[in-house]
């Protein structure tokens, strides 16, 4: 090997070591801290009330304090099929028996109020509010003259009441509804699912009529649905790499966020974990699997911010802190639950 062709392989070592080490800082200089959730790994990570709130798998929920994560999360554990937090340092929740929908403190230490379901009614699934006041819960009703119906019950954060503002009968017609979601004042629910494709509706809740409706031939299904915090945008992810805006009002489109795409190893496929809307309204994000890497936007001008690796084991959701400089990232299958600085929009 002569002199010249030494030469130019050092310098190829250099690049990528130097590649590496840059690489490697903004990793660690994004990464803040790490926090010790549940064993069993985490089902979904909320904030609310200036508070970090880590569901497990199993539906236990730890709390955090995000202005000191430092101090011990307190921990519920619940005998439940699906829990959610609400504001007031409360919890929400189907016992693992079903029949009734349950009000109790982050410690799970006393019964504050209940709601018992319809006859042959199950609550399958909690989602609430960004700012946690209001909750919905997907019904479906097993036997009886309902039988087949699939409904969504909306409460308040004191559990006075549960009124039935979506239902459908999964016997007349076919679809799947994977994801749901409510405004911050509980004018506007959406939902996500397919109907032969990818489909999104928003109903007006004081009314109870479908404001809009749409499917997306381009897309098999929408799995995840958010609303920006004032209300006006909706964001539903399609499973493989797109994200759409649309005016929560109308349904028209607004843009179009798109991750690139990418070979997954062996049997996994690409596919978008989770996404979720900075408190300020000003960023987007959203985790994509099996990379385990998360994407920044700009959702005023749809600029990418940025995106780094968040981890080698499935990411299963996403939060930002009250103050939108934070993201907390929960394991599918570990206790790790990080917290890392959220890149700065540039002017």
């Amino acid at each position: 090997m002569n002199r010249k062709n030494r030469n130019i392989i050092v310098a190829v070592i250099i690049i990528i070591v130097l590649v590496f080490v840059i690489v490697y800082s903004n990793f660690k200089n994004a990464l803040v801290r790490q926090l010790r959730g549940p064993t069993e790994g985490t089902g979904g990570v909320i904030t609310f009330d200036g508070k970090l709130a880590v569901v497990s798998n199993s539906n236990y929920i730890y709390t955090w304090q995000w202005s000191d994560l430092s101090i011990w999360p307190l921990v519920a554990k619940l005998q439940a099929q699906t829990a959610m937090p609400l504001t007031g340092d409360k919890i929400v929740y189907v016992p693992s028996n079903n029949g009734e929908l349950i009000l109790t403190d982050l410690k799970a230490d006393k019964k504050l109020a209940s709601l018992s379901f319809p006859y042959e009614a199950e609550g399958k699934k909690i989602r609430t509010s960004s700012n946690g006041r209001l909750g919905l819960i997907s019904v479906l009703f097993k036997e009886g003259a309902k039988k087949g119906w699939f409904k969504l019950g909306l409460f308040d954060s004191e559990l006075k009441s549960l009124s039935f503002v979506f239902q459908k009968d999964t016997d007349a017609e076919d679809f799947l509804l994977y994801d749901f979601t409510i405004t911050n004042d509980g004018n506007l629910l959406a939902g996500a699912g397919e109907k032969g494709q990818a489909w999104i509706f928003v109903i007006d809740v004081n009314n109870g009529n479908v404001l809009w409706e749409k499917t997306f031939n381009e897309y098999g299904r929408f799995t995840s649905v958010r609303f920006s915090p004032d209300g006006r945008t909706l964001f539903v992810s399609e499973k493989i790499r797109h994200i759409i805006a649309l005016d929560s009002a109308t349904g028209k489109t607004i843009r179009v966020f798109e991750m690139p795409l990418y070979s997954a190893r062996g049997y996994q496929k690409q596919n978008i974990s989770s996404i979720a809307i900075s408190p300020n309204g000003r960023v987007l994000a959203a985790d994509s699997e099996p990379a385990g890497t998360v994407w920044f936007w700009d959702i005023k001008t749809g600029r990418e911010i940025a995106s780094f690796h968040v981890g080698d084991l499935t990411i299963s959701s996403i939060t930002f802190s009250p103050d939108s400089k934070y993201l907390a990232t929960g394991c599918m299958v570990s206790p790790e639950i990080k917290i890392w600085k959220v890149p700065q929009l540039k002017p």
